[in-house]
């Protein structure tokens, strides 16, 4: 499909050559050791009401979620009615620095209000 352009200005030859370095960029991502070690956080429903992400760094008064976790890619996984929409991957370090620069931090949430969440809204997580 090289070669082939569809307006006068060659943008899809552009749009294209951008594409496969996107894809194999993640494709290094995907295939390094790094990857071995993901968090994986699901939300069925409360994502939707609410235009968050929710993001557990306490329970029970100990560190846990992205508090506690070694791994270096985090993967927020956003479902309705039981079906994956979309994953959201990020670098640990990004998502805890966007925790601290557009989150906002929440007790008494969770199972048994017991855990400590941030709350970042959907259209920061671009900001």
């Amino acid at each position: 499909m090289r070669g082939v352009t569809f307006n006068s200005d060659n943008k899809y030859d552009i749009q294209l050559s951008d594409a496969l370095i996107n894809e194999r960029r993640l494709g290094e991502i995907f295939a390094a050791k790094k990857i071995e070690k993901s968090e994986l956080k699901s939300e069925t429903y409360q994502w939707e009401q609410t235009g968050n992400i929710c993001v557990e760094v306490r329970s029970y008064g100990k560190k846990s979620g992205l508090a506690a976790t070694e791994a270096d890619y985090w993967v927020h996984e956003l479902k309705r009615d039981g079906e994956t929409l979309v994953y959201l991957m990020f670098p640990v370090d990004r998502l805890k620095a966007l925790c601290k620069s557009h989150g906002r931090l929440v007790h008494n949430g969770g199972d048994n209000n017991a855990q400590s969440n941030y709350l970042i809204k959907l259209s920061d997580i671009l900001a």
